[in-house]
């Protein structure tokens, strides 16, 4: 009996520690308070009843789901200065991006706790006064861009410590003094133009381009425009190789080839829209409600704006798109489409389309095809209409397209679909169209 009572005592405290561990509750607190303490315009859908790591925008969690490692909240409307005491609680943060809102006063002290961090995006706000004097404690950090503020002082030399720094961006402020020299291997990107930087430029960032310190009082005899620019790493980084087991090939390929059918299908009707008015007059019907975020602009149909539908979890702007590194995925009759990367380290699907047509009928097409739910129908996350861009916005799927896992070269890494697996993914995708 005893046996059996400390049998069921270990399994019942191990199961209590899973359900523990499969939520993030002292994260998820953390950046409750921080909400609830800082002025902001546009809705966050965070609620302490639903799981901040499936549902909570912005907010990425680690594979086991137990901890908080990205925040991605730009164009939010901040205000104001960083409640203390709420974000440094996240211990395991590794991405901070809080740009493009309108953040005043100093940076916390304490983000000398988050020592996991490896990017930091604070530009575009309104912070002031000096940089943290000691780094040192970001040991891991890769990316730093504090731009487009009004920090003030000079640039500590603890910035020498950071040994893994790729990305120093500190363009666009009220620094001052001289530039120390920053002997780090690894930094491929620099720009500290516009401030009010003098003396010369420390041989160890020569090697850096003039615009990078372009805008500020240096000496005339150490500035130089023509700089080389910086030589790429000498270590390629090494892709991984996988390969697909047969569910997942089912699920990526039948979204996949749904999706083509998805844009198609959404063109044509606007299309027939525009020579229909019968058909068109019904659609206006629907209701803008479905809409329920609408980038970073207070006006809905404002140009300029992404539209997001309700259910997304992504958070950036369209200015992250246009700096996003683009590559080209395929083109068709009514688009080019794209893999966008952008620089938080999201990426995302783009079609670009070349139909002309109103902005009305547009958006009435979109919050149609953006309403369709359905486990064969990749949903569509956000668009943009501009009268010279019309933008629709999904997932990225890493695996590939149906047509490269049908029709390609067999391969080591590659495993070929048998008759089975090729009928359900038929089945799926004619699911998926009769949904539409």
């Amino acid at each position: 009996m005893v046996t059996k009572f400390l049998f069921v005592s270990v399994l019942f405290g191990t199961a209590l520690f899973w359900l523990a561990s499969s939520e993030p509750y002292e994260d998820k607190e953390a950046l409750l308070d921080f909400l609830n303490n800082v002025n902001h315009s546009r809705y966050l859908n965070w609620d302490e009843r639903t799981s901040a790591c499936s549902s909570w925008t912005g907010v990425t969690c680690n594979h086991e789901k137990s901890r908080i490692i990205a925040i991605r909240l730009p164009g939010v409307g901040f205000r104001g200065s960083i409640p203390g005491n709420t974000l440094s609680r996240l211990s395991a943060l590794q991405i901070l991006s809080l740009r493009s809102n309108s953040f005043s006063g100093s940076l916390p002290t304490d983000f000398a706790k988050l020592g996991n961090l490896t990017s930091i995006y604070l530009q575009s706000n309104n912070f002031q006064g000096p940089l943290p004097t000691d780094f040192s404690a970001w040991k891991s950090l890769s990316v730093l861009n504090l731009s487009n503020n009004d920090f003030s002082g000079s640039i500590p030399s603890s910035i020498s410590n950071l040994t893994h720094l790729t990305a120093l961006v500190l363009a666009n402020n009220s620094l001052s003094g001289s530039i120390p020299d920053l002997n780090l291997p690894t930094l491929q990107i620099l720009d500290l133009s516009n401030n009010n930087f003098t003396g010369s430029i420390p041989n160890s960032l020569q090697r850096f381009p003039g615009s990078a310190f372009a805008g500020n009082p240096l000496s005339p005899a150490n500035f130089s425009p023509s700089f080389p620019p910086v030589p790429p790493p000498s270590v390629p980084p090494k892709k991984k190789s996988f390969k697909l087991r047969e569910p997942a090939i089912l699920g990526i390929v039948m979204g996949g080839c749904v999706l083509g059918f998805l844009v198609v299908a959404a063109v044509l009707i606007m299309c027939f829209s525009k020579k229909d008015g019968n058909s068109g007059a019904t659609e206006k019907s629907i209701k803008k409600e479905d809409v329920v975020r609408k980038g970073v602009s207070s006006s809905q149909h404002g140009v300029g704006n992404l539209a997001f539908f309700e259910g997304c979890n992504l958070a950036f702007d369209l200015e992250d798109l246009l700096r996003a590194s683009a590559e080209v995925l395929g083109k068709g009759t009514f688009g080019t489409t794209y893999k966008a990367a952008l620089e938080d380290s999201t990426t995302v699907v783009v079609k670009r389309l070349k139909e002309s047509v109103g902005r009305k009928d547009f958006e009435q097409q979109m919050e149609v095809v953006g309403n369709i739910r359905h486990e064969n129908v990749v949903p569509l996350r956000a668009y943009y209409y501009s009268k010279d861009e019309k933008l629709m916005v999904y997932d990225f799927y890493s695996q590939g397209s149906a047509a490269l896992l049908l029709h390609a070269k067999r391969s080591a890494d590659r495993i070929p679909l048998d008759w089975e697996t090729r009928l359900r993914i038929a089945i799926g995708a004619a699911r998926g169209i009769a949904q539409i």
